[in-house]
């Protein structure tokens, strides 16, 4: 089976299998113009070296899936995605090509099942609320995933006479109160935009682009629910604001909410494993958890890769070992286990976070906060 040109939004590859262990996981970004050719070369040559030392059959299934592998060259070059997957067995008639829309670790894997690390730990793209307001116009905005959606046209608040010259005394206070109110309805309008927005589909942050004196006006117009939201202020005016400025904006916020968030999961597993809670630090624990089924969300510290052994019949995982203990058959080699980890947490429905930031978790590598006690 085939496909090329296709935009992976989840992976259809988890059940893939090749019994004679020759499915190549390859994963690539795109490389300085006219580069493909040498990186596939690359990524394929250790996965042919290693070929060579198993069966013929996997030898000569590498050996066609590496040519044509890299005949995807001139085709990628061509193409406009910043990064594809590829999953190939000759022996299993197994050949697909996924154009990915962000870009991966360049990796490439042989072995039983298809390698889906730089899938799972990708993080998912945050969704940002955005209001754009000055004291007479407003305007909102979702962002996610570089795509700028702008919510309803531009809000306009009841025009108020700004020239005070001819007031005096009572009459100038009122006139400026009525301004001060026809402001904090329209920011409120442009608030319950995303209140509704948020409703259907929750909001991660929020932003909020005003000149510095109007942002605590605009924060006090928020519905509760949006002010609870973690938010961040930016200096822009509704008339000028541009789609390439608001990208530019949600991808440095991004970055700083992520960080946040991943800082606080991470103190979150130590503080409950180390008060004796129901969470596990360490590779080890953490195999013996999900042989348990027992992970709601594992969290692993970086891009930490282990060696260690699956059981190909039953899924039990451990670092080392010859038989599985639950079923009896042998235990196969596995480069990275962390990977097969991944995999069984999913498998189990539990979520899977690999954070960037450093924190206490870095010293264990991987925790998980767990559904119920294990013994490890």
């Amino acid at each position: 089976m085939s496909s090329l040109g296709r935009t992976a939004t989840k992976d259809p590859f988890t059940e893939l299998r090749s019994d004679h262990g020759s499915l190549i996981s390859l994963y690539v970004s795109r490389p300085s113009p006219g580069g493909f050719t040498a990186l596939l070369t690359d990524l394929l040559r250790p996965i042919r070296e290693a070929a060579a030392t198993r069966s013929r059959t996997v030898e000569m299934s590498v050996r066609a899936d590496a040519d044509r592998i890299r005949r995807l060259a001139d085709t990628f070059e061509s193409e406009s995605a910043p990064a594809y997957a590829v999953f190939a067995s000759d022996a299993d008639g197994v050949f697909i090509v996924e154009a990915l829309t962000h870009e991966v670790a360049d990796v490439a894997r042989l072995g039983h099942r298809p390698y889906l690390r730089p899938l799972r730990t990708r993080p998912r793209d945050l969704r940002a609320g955005f209001i754009v307001a000055d004291r007479l116009t407003a305007r909102t905005f979702v962002v996610s995933g570089g795509v700028v959606t702008e919510i309803g046209e531009t809000l306009q608040a009841e025009p108020v006479k700004r020239d005070y010259g001819g007031f005096e005394g009572n009459a100038e206070t009122a006139a400026r109160q009525r301004a001060d109110e026809n402001a904090a309805k329209l920011w409120k309008e442009a608030g319950q935009r995303l209140l509704e927005s948020h409703q259907d589909r929750p909001l991660d942050y929020l932003a909020l682009g005003a000149q510095s004196e109007l942002l605590e006006g605009i924060a006090r117009s928020l519905h509760p629910y949006l002010a609870q939201l973690p938010r961040v202020t930016f200096p822009a005016v509704p008339a000028s604001v541009t789609e390439t400025a608001l990208r530019a904006e949600a991808s440095s916020f991004d970055v700083e909410v992520r960080r946040n968030r991943q800082a606080a999961l991470a103190g979150r597993v130590c503080d409950t494993a180390w008060s004796g809670g129901m969470a596990v630090l360490g590779l080890g624990p953490a195999l013996a958890a999900a042989n348990a089924q027992a992970i709601d969300s594992l969290v692993i510290a970086g891009s930490v890769v282990r060696p260690g052994v699956s059981c190909q019949s039953c899924g039990y995982l451990a670092r080392t070992g010859d038989r599985c203990p639950v079923c009896g058959s042998d235990l196969a080699p596995t480069d990275d286990v962390v990977a097969d980890l991944i995999e069984a947490v999913v498998a189990a429905g539990g979520t899977v976070q690999q954070i960037e930031v450093a924190s206490p978790l870095d010293n264990d590598g991987v925790g998980a906060l767990t559904r119920f006690p294990v013994t490890v």
